[in-house]
């Protein structure tokens, strides 16, 4: 029977022992496919086009021809030594990886490099959002909103409902309540309203605490769902909805924490607060990122 290779979507996703043919003959001790090829990898060939590279199985692979001597005559020859890495010393089997600076470093201290490159933008972005929570705080308009849909499930063909209510809570710069009014978005009649929801009509009055005030949101647009209900009622949409006219709390909040992943070398997403006290208190923290560092 015919083994299938494993088919990888990228080189993370590649087990340890496993190599391409050229892999195989740029090892310190170089070697051959012994066997049939046991998986493919997404990748870039010597012309950099992306195509399906060949996997051969490391403990299936044989020696080169290569005699020792050999071997040496060619590390005599000079040339900058990619055996050794510069930071940690190691020798790894596979060749270390030249940087602009002349580093020669292993797969490891590689990744450490791209790590700290990766940390030092992200401490750079921490100041800028420092600066931008600081301003937010200081202006007087500021309303701080956390926008909870009510969730109504699938349909039997697996259409997604649309929400039923929407619970609009908003703070002050100072945390003064400023507006918590739950309103259906959908018919009087539809399942899955909760109780106290009010109509857009009754609503609106409650969301008027919002107009003319600087809107920070978690992500943005949220509240795009509150102004589409009032809007398909014919009522006029009591707070700002232009360009501008609302911000996102997220991308602070990423920067600030500039949670490094350390095997994508990406910032973490946040995880979202959850409540207009939280996401207020998560804004003041972000201010005084400047006097913390």
């Amino acid at each position: 029977m015919t083994n299938t290779p494993v088919e990888y979507a990228s080189w993370a996703d590649v087990p340890h022992g496993y190599m391409t043919k050229t892999s195989l003959g740029q090892l310190d001790l170089p070697r051959r496919p012994g066997g049939p090829v046991r998986a493919t990898v997404s990748g870039r060939d010597f012309r950099g086009r992306v195509t399906d590279l060949d996997l051969y199985a490391v403990a299936e692979s044989t020696p080169s021809p290569a005699s020792v001597a050999q071997l040496a005559a060619a590390r005599a020859r000079g040339g900058t030594d990619t055996r050794r890495c510069t930071d940690c010393g190691a020798r790894p089997d596979r060749p270390c990886t030249v940087y602009d600076n002349g580093q020669v470093l292993c797969g490891c201290c590689g990744h450490i490099r791209h790590l700290r490159t990766v940390q030092r933008q992200a401490a750079e972005q921490r100041a800028h959002a420092a600066e931008r929570a600081a301003q937010l705080l200081a202006d007087e308009r500021l309303a701080v909103v956390d926008v909870t849909l009510t969730e109504r499930g699938v349909t039997p063909g697996g259409t997604r409902r649309p929400p039923s209510a929407a619970r609009v809570v908003a703070l002050g710069p100072d945390g003064q309540p400023l507006c918590d009014v739950t309103m259906r978005l959908v018919g009087p009649r539809a399942s899955g309203i909760p109780d106290g929801a009010l109509s857009p009509a009754d609503a609106a009055p409650h969301l008027a605490a919002l107009a003319g005030r600087v809107l920070l949101e978690w992500e943005g647009g949220t509240l795009a769902t509150v102004a589409g209900a009032l809007h398909a009622a014919g009522l006029d949409i009591p707070f700002m909805t232009g360009h501008g006219a609302r911000h996102a709390l997220w991308a602070l909040v990423l920067w600030w924490r500039a949670d490094v992943d350390p095997r994508t070398r990406e910032v973490r997403t946040a995880v979202a607060p959850g409540r207009a006290d939280r996401m207020l208190w998560l804004l003041q923290q972000i201010a005084g990122a400047e006097a913390d560092g």
